[in-house]
């Protein structure tokens, strides 16, 4: 069931996001957790590469 985050959108800088709980071999969505943004509907997640913090950016968000 998705939960609600107030994680800020790196497209648009909405705060209302919604957490998607996945599930899947290789994929923990405890440890980088899918967001959409209710604004603009881009949907992402933050990874870590070579120790940095990334955002893995799986749908754009909706064109106006």
């Amino acid at each position: 069931m998705p939960r609600e985050s107030k994680m800020k959108c790196p497209n648009c800088g909405g705060r209302k996001a919604i957490e998607i709980d996945l599930h899947s071999e290789g994929f923990t969505s405890d440890e980088n957790p899918v967001k959409e943004c209710g604004a603009c509907g881009l949907v992402w997640r933050h990874k870590r590469v070579n120790g940095k913090s990334v955002v893995d950016i799986i749908k754009p968000a909706k064109s106006k």
